[in-house]
């Protein structure tokens, strides 16, 4: 499709070339297998990677609170005002941006909104966030149209709006309810900035077409991290794992809140995971420091920040994303070969921040991850060309002795099947369930101290003061936050924990399957050798509300609290906490513990079938190796053919291996 200002396609630049080339190459490796009967599955998975890098598809997340100015640091990107700048929503969708296909054209979008279900249980977890009661059907308009602010605690604001927002839009956006609805782009900014509309929605996908998303860039808009949504820790755990990369924006003169803490803390928990470091900390609207002295100090105080919550090296940019797009760097910095037509630092030092940016993410995307997918490629493509070289080997001393070779055949096949019934029954469970319990026992020890760390800030003399409405209420309100907080915490810690636990596994079996290929190398002729990663791991389901609090009501410690002025300059706050470290700590023990035994139900049957899969992937790759040496007729001028194949794959993997190593 033209791009928005009209014209042709763009032509490819440096990462699709890239792409493109290494495509090219597995595609004509491909061709020259195709008719050997030894290399289906080889064939095939080639023809995968090649359309995996034709296709080009990155995912970069954006992560960052409302305040932050994430729109404008995505229209930036963009290079084009695409995305409402909306005041403060309290709601949001996931929102995708990608290039036109599928039939969509540019500048429309797909919205899908969340069913009935879903919208119940929000409407239902603020409820229970303000201390409303049980949310009904039949009541809920009435409760909430009789809420006014200045009963609610800052604390529950966000739920507060979120309701006010639902109540008002309800009649006109519930019968959208578990439907979905194609728009143009000024009906997609209404759904995306008017929280009466927004709050309804569960997913947008716009399409556009710019030198972003042209270059198989796909840019998710996350939920804020101070969204009621943000207790959905799955679904942001799940961008942060998968995302090629994640791009976080904090506000120039906004110190962290308390969400982007927990964020960051979350990223610092899984960040020694990733094989990549793929995270970019922007501080935006830098034009407001008043010097440049100014300006290093708040980026210095961002990355004690980041040290702080685990991030030892950040990647920090900062930049005016208001000016970018203003002088129409945003566009056009992403991907360009030059920067004022110097491609030095002192170039990028003079073009501003978001060029400096603009050139870092680039060389990222163009060099670290296209180097990462061409690596895997010119790893396969290796190991195709060891195998058609041993298949020569054989097939010339078939050529001499057909029989005696057949019946040599017969008993290795014997010899391997029992070899690999050997590497489905290696244990790994020890070693695993050990690693399993340590994490979980270290999980226990810093949620008592993150839960203890939070209590001051829900229990704060900003939100327990007289003249701000019934105190007990409050107190309530307070209360559940602070439970409520915990759980995330907890539910955040263990969707880390499952992601290392699939780390380790994954270790294990890779461990156990190329010491078995190094063991039974020389008794075989088909070359043996380790798959260099395994398919995706299916994460453990890991439940909301797994923190159960019983008998952590407020009613059963409102006698703490006699006055404001007793609370918190006397000993009630202190004697309050000392109360309840004692129960929380029990309902931790017994959260953590149902955790781990779902760890325990969910992968180690994931370990065995991964055992299970590896064999049988060495099983076909025989059964492919075995039939065609038997049914391979081939001659003295095949076999001469193939040996030309050999060397041309030869070529193929030098050229494969210089994309990643130049």
């Amino acid at each position: 499709p033209p791009g928005p200002g009209g014209g042709g396609p763009r032509a490819p630049r440096r990462l699709r070339r890239r792409a493109l080339e290494a495509a090219a190459r597995l595609e004509a490796a491909a061709g020259l297998l195709a008719p050997h009967p030894a290399f289906g599955t080889g064939v095939e998975e080639l023809r995968k990677r090649a359309a995996e890098l034709r296709r080009g598809r990155f995912t970069v997340a954006l992560f960052g609170a409302f305040s932050a100015g994430k729109s404008s640091f995505a229209n930036a990107l963009l290079g084009e005002p695409v995305l409402p700048v909306s005041p403060h929503p309290t709601t949001a969708a996931i929102g995708r941006i990608l290039a036109p296909e599928d039939g969509f054209e540019h500048a429309t979008a797909n919205i899908q909104f969340k069913t009935l279900q879903a919208m119940e249980e929000d409407l239902a977890f603020s409820f229970s966030a303000l201390q409303l009661g049980d949310w009904k059907p039949s009541s809920w308009l009435d409760t909430v149209n009789k809420l006014k602010a200045g009963q609610i605690p800052a604390a529950g604001r966000a739920h507060f709006s979120f309701l006010k927002a639902a109540a008002a839009g309800w009649q006109d956006m519930a019968p959208n309810l578990g439907s979905s609805k194609i728009t143009g782009l000024e009906e997609f900014r209404n759904y995306v900035a008017e929280e009466t509309k927004a709050c309804f929605v569960a997913s947008i996908d716009l399409y556009f077409s710019c030198p972003l998303t042209e270059q198989g860039i796909v840019l998710v808009d996350t939920p804020g991290a101070d969204s009621i949504h943000a207790r959905h820790t799955g679904v942001t755990f799940q961008y942060m794992k998968n995302s090629d990369a994640i791009l976080f924006v904090t506000y120039y003169n906004h110190a962290f809140s308390r969400a982007d803490k927990q964020f960051l803390s979350q990223l610092g928990r899984i960040k020694g995971s990733f094989a990549l470091d793929k995270m970019f900390f922007i501080v935006n609207a830098a034009d407001l420091a008043a010097s440049g002295e100014e300006l290093d100090q708040v980026v210095e105080h961002v990355r004690d920040g980041l040290r702080g919550a685990g991030i030892s090296e950040p990647n920090i940019f900062a930049l005016s994303s208001h000016q970018a797009l203003k002088e129409n760097k945003g566009g056009t910095a992403l991907f360009a070969d030059t920067v004022n037509g110097v491609n030095s630092e002192e170039a990028l030092e003079a073009a501003g921040g978001f060029s400096r940016f603009a050139s870092r993410f680039s060389s990222f995307l163009e060099e670290d991850l296209s180097r990462l997918a061409a690596a895997a490629a010119a790893a396969e493509l290796i190991q195709l060309k060891d195998r058609l070289s041993k298949w020569n080997e054989t097939a010339e001393q078939f050529l001499s002795d057909r029989d005696a070779q057949l019946e040599a055949l017969q008993q290795e096949r014997v010899n391997f099947e029992q070899a690999v019934t050997g590497l489905k029954e290696a244990d790994i469970r020890a070693e695993w369930t050990q690693e399993c319990e340590e994490l979980l026992f270290h999980v226990i020890q810093r949620l008592r101290l993150q839960a203890l760390d939070l209590f001051s800030e829900f229990f704060h003399p900003s939100l327990l003061q007289e003249g701000q409405g019934e105190l007990k209420h409050h107190f309530a309100i307070a209360m559940r936050g602070w439970l409520d907080q915990t759980s995330s915490e907890l539910e955040r810690e263990l969707l880390a924990t499952s992601l290392r636990l699939e780390r380790k596994g994954e270790a294990l079996l890779l461990r156990e399957a190329a010491s078995w290929c190094r063991s039974h190398s020389e008794g075989f002729d088909m070359p043996l050798t380790a798959p260099a990663a395994l398919a995706d791991w299916e994460s453990a389901a890991i439940p909301e509300g797994l923190l159960r609090s019983e008998g952590i009501t407020p009613a059963a410690y409102w006698s703490y609290f006699k006055n404001p002025k007793h609370f918190f300059e006397g000993s009630g706050r202190s004697a309050l906490r000392e109360a309840l470290e004692k129960p929380l700590v029990e309902r931790l023990k017994e959260a953590v513990s149902r955790g781990e035994e779902l760890f325990k139900a969910h992968y180690l049957q994931a370990v065995k079938d991964k055992q299970e899969e590896i064999a049988q992937h060495f099983l076909e790759l025989w059964m492919e190796w075995q039939e065609s040496i038997q049914n391979s007729g081939v001659s003295a001028e095949d076999l001469q053919q193939w040996k030309f194949t050999a060397v041309q794959l030869g070529r193929y993997c030098e050229e494969m291996e210089a994309f990643y190593e130049v």
